[in-house]
């Protein structure tokens, strides 16, 4: 039964997370226990370990006096998380230079940066959104930080929400490109420049998030 359960709530987790970061739950839209049973066919208890992981996550905040919300954005708080992860990246770039199989992680890093070439050519965006990911993951990989990696993992989260709302409207070849870019430093051996072009392309990042999150605020001020 412990068993049944912990797959239903995974489940439910997992279909809450997908309905968040795709904004069919509404950044700053309450939750309640009754109205998300009546959503996804659970109970309770699963909705309760949904929402304790979506929580640690930083999806959905607990507030005393309203319950449980979806995680809402000022510009500051955008420009925080970008700079943060940005930095975060740039760390784990000189951390997987002391990897002593940097042959390895060159040849799998050049694997997903000539897959997400071809996917955006083919104009496969969700394809496309997978290799994005994993291009700034392998550097955590080979920078064998855990604490470095659960930083980073904390901020994902946020990060792919507002990611997937201004993808929407720039020209992904921009992004693509700074990923060539930065394999290219890191091909050369030169995790220095490497480092510095991985902060550069958070920024840029950060810029296209809060447009998007403001253009998002505003429509739905506007109930569109």
């Amino acid at each position: 039964m412990a068993r049944t359960n912990s797959t239903l709530s995974e489940k439910v987790y997992t279909e809450i997370y997908e309905d968040i970061v795709n904004q069919r739950l509404i950044c700053g839209q309450k939750l309640t226990l009754k109205g998300l049973s009546e959503r996804y066919q659970a109970s309770y208890t699963p909705i309760r370990e949904a929402l304790s992981r979506l929580s640690e996550c930083g999806l959905v905040s607990y507030y005393s006096n309203c319950g449980v919300k979806v995680i809402d954005f000022s510009d500051s708080d955008i420009q925080d998380i970008f700079r943060f992860v940005g930095e975060l990246d740039a760390m784990a770039i000189k951390l997987s230079e002391r990897a002593l199989v940097q042959k390895a992680m060159i040849f799998e890093l050049q694997d997903i940066v000539e897959k997400g070439n071809r996917t955006l050519q083919q104009g496969d965006l969700l394809e496309w959104k997978e290799y994005s990911q994993d291009f700034h993951k392998i550097f955590y990989q080979y920078a064998q930080s855990k604490c470095l990696s659960e930083a980073s993992e904390r901020l994902r989260p946020k990060v792919e929400l507002l990611s997937i709302m201004y993808y929407k409207d720039i020209d992904l070849a921009v992004i693509n490109d700074g990923h060539n870019a930065i394999f290219e430093k890191v091909e050369k051996r030169d995790y220095d420049t490497a480092a510095e072009l991985m902060r550069t392309h958070l920024q840029y990042d950060m810029v296209y998030a809060v447009k998007a999150f403001r253009k998002y605020k505003e429509m739905i001020s506007e109930g569109i």
